[in-house]
Parts: structure tokens; sequence; C-alpha cells
């Protein structure tokens, strides 16, 4: 039960430092790192898949009604929370993960970032795309998905470095 009090901490955090501080802030004026997709990521392997779609959806939600954002954040979590179990699943095996935290410490051979880097991947090209609504300035997709997702991941490196001591304790 604490893990999930945990996580829905993690939630509500990383909420407030996506829309009151990171939307407020673009690198070079138009690159944004998207963090808030760390807590949907992070979540505990043995929920229901109904119970992660849910969550994926609401943390999007979230996201969208701070931001206002008509639904974008929304669908491009609900998104990667539909295809986090199999993208895990490629990377994982069953036996291996159990019922533990998903995480850097917990994950052997690179099977985190692979997961992790995938899923953000996904998540950033789906929301930039919705954002677009079209395909006429490409080039400018094709830059602003790889560099936001760079950004994404160094916070996410760094917010690992502060769950994966406490998971290593755990």
């Amino acid at each position: 039960m604490t893990r999930y009090i945990n996580h829905i901490l993690w939630f509500l955090g990383l909420i407030a430092l996506q829309v009151f501080i990171l939307n407020n802030t673009h690198f070079l004026g138009m690159f944004l790192p998207i963090v808030y997709i760390y807590a949907l990521l992070r979540w505990p392997p043995d929920a229901s898949p109904a119970l992660v779609i849910l969550f994926g959806f609401l943390l999007g939600l979230s996201v969208d009604v701070l931001s206002n954002t008509p639904g974008m954040n929304a669908s491009a979590t609900t998104l990667i929370a539909f295809l986090r179990y199999p993208t895990l699943r490629l990377f994982v095996s069953k036996e291996d993960l159990g019922s533990k935290n998903i995480g850097e410490t917990t994950l052997a051979n690179g099977a985190f970032w692979k997961y992790i880097v995938l899923l953000v991947l996904i998540h950033h090209s789906t929301l930039f795309i919705l954002e677009a609504f079209s395909f006429s300035n490409t080039l400018m997709l094709l830059l602003k998905i790889p560099v936001c997702s760079l950004l994404t991941l160094i916070f996410i490196f760094a917010f690992e470095r502060i769950n994966g001591k406490k998971d290593a304790r755990d």
C-alpha cells in the first residue's frame, strides 16, 4: 500500500513540476522536457492493466486541464499506458519482473532504459504530432521529437538517481 502512496506522491509532484515550472521554461524557445510521464513509467508492474490505463488517462488529463491543452496529453499518456506492459515484456521476462518495482536497479542489462526510451519516443511522437495536427512542418517535428525526448530522458535519469537509492534499500 505504501508503494502506491509513493507513486501517487510522485504523480502529484511531477504534475506540479510540469505545469508550474517546466511548461513555462522552454529550452531555446521551443524544446520542453515532459517529465510527468515518469510517474506512469514507474507504476508497479503487478497493477492491473485497466488501472494503469485509467491512471495514464488521469495523469494526462490533469496536465491537460492545468495547461489548457485539449486532450493531447491525455491521449498520449493513455497510449503509452496501453503499450506499457507489452513494451516491458519485450525487454524483461515475466518471471524476472515479478512484483518488484520498475527501476534501473531492479531491471538488469539495461532493460529499464530500453523500456523508458521506447515509451518516451512513442509518447513524444504522439503528443507533438497531435499538437502540430499536420505534417506541413515535418523538419521541425523531426527535430522537436528527439530533442524533447533527450531532455525528458535527462530528467528521468536524475529522478532515477533519487528513486534508485530508495529502491536499492527496499
